[in-house]
């Protein structure tokens, strides 16, 4: 915890000084939560030692002390223990550093690792959202829809050269779907003349017609079986249902996990997908961030995108430069690189070496002697 204070000051300092200087952006603040120690006071230590085998000791106590807490939390029992413990420990800490800084008015974001991040996922997925705001929420879509429906009917008008009676329309709240609804009748009794009402109805026929042909034509029957199978992919709980979910007294503003295995847990659930539209209830952000080599860690992006393939994004060190073992990669090719090269380098002279012509030492001393001798025959 004191390495991410240390870290967060630094970067502060490093690139945001002179905002810090002006008192625009404060200190991050990081609050442990510890849940470990609550689950392994219970006395299951000294159960799962009194029945551990002697042999490999560091690797039988390894295995009790991190692994089998996985074990421990898809426990009906114990499951119950640690989402108690952890939603009563966060609280507790929300309300104890507003306590101590009554005047902080930033925002909560909660991080958990491993194990951690799971724990906390299935925490924020069985929040429940401030029923106010879901009806705000459920408002506003409305109001976009209608807004949406009359702009779509003012592109019609527009489309068939009428646009002088948007407001007509706007005046009666028409949307597209109350347009196709419309009668001459109804048109009529709107003050629209006949030549506007008979293009209107014309494109409303055409329009059902065409619908009416490609539904027919392209759209492939539903079976009951694949109807079931749809539907169970996208209802399937995200959490666990045995245990019951305390409720914080906060709604955080983002979460990230670290090398987390919530992709992995979810398919074992027999979760296969995850609607595009869902979010948190009470938690709108969230970052799943992993090291490419951690053996714990799995994405979560192809369960709510299947049919797309993409590279993970890269986040950039800190201090500048690259990750270890980008550098390390990067290093063993470039000496790879320069190692092939030397060595066709060399193969390269030895063959030519090899498939040069021979000269006869023989011909070429009396052709020296002959030379010679010609010279001392000159004057």
């Amino acid at each position: 915890v004191n390495d991410f204070r240390n870290v967060s000051l630094s970067m502060l300092q490093a690139h945001f000084k002179k905002a810090q200087e002006q008192q625009q952006v404060g200190r991050v603040e990081f609050l442990p939560v510890n849940w470990h120690s609550s689950l392994h006071s219970t006395g299951v230590d000294v159960d799962l030692e009194r029945i551990t085998l002697p042999s490999i000791n560091r690797l039988r106590h390894f295995i009790n002390d991190t692994i089998l807490d996985v074990f421990f939390y898809n426990s009906s029992t114990y499951c119950q223990t640690i989402v108690d413990t952890v939603a009563s420990e966060m609280n507790r800490l929300h309300q104890l550093f507003l306590q101590r800084n009554p005047h902080f008015k930033g925002g909560v974001s909660i991080a958990g690792h491993s194990l951690g991040s799971l724990i906390l996922f299935d925490l924020l997925t069985n929040q429940k959202a401030d029923p106010e705001e879901d009806e705000h929420c459920a408002q506003q879509s409305r109001t976009t829809s209608s807004m949406g429906g009359i702009e779509e009917v003012k592109e019609i008008l527009k489309k068939l050269e009428l646009s002088e009676y948007c407001d007509v329309f706007e005046k009666e709240k028409m949307d597209r779907q109350a347009l196709f609804l419309c009668t001459e009748k109804n048109l009529q009794e709107m003050g629209i003349p006949l030549g506007p009402r008979m293009k209107i109805l014309h494109y409303i026929s055409s329009e059902t017609e065409m619908k009416l042909s490609s539904g027919c034509t392209h759209k492939a029957p539903v079976t009951p079986a694949q109807r079931l199978s749809h539907e169970q992919n996208l209802n399937v709980p995200l959490s666990q249902v045995s245990a019951n979910y305390p409720q914080l007294n906060y709604k955080p503003t983002i979460f990230f996990a670290f090398g987390s295995p919530i992709g992995m847990f979810l398919t074992v659930r027999g979760v296969k997908r995850i609607d595009p539209n869902y979010s948190l209830p009470t938690c709108k952000g969230f970052f799943n961030i992993f090291h490419p080599f951690d053996p714990v860690a799995y994405r979560i992006e192809p369960m709510i995108v299947p049919d797309v393939e993409f590279e993970p994004m890269l986040l950039p060190h800190h201090k500048g430069r690259k990750r270890m073992h980008l550098e390390l990669k990067e290093g063993l090719t470039r000496m790879s690189v320069d190692l092939k090269n030397n060595l066709l380098g060399s193969l390269r002279v030895a063959w030519q070496s090899f498939t040069r012509s021979p000269v006869p030492a023989l011909e070429a001393g009396s052709t020296e002697a002959e030379a010679e001798a010609d010279a001392e025959k000159q004057p």
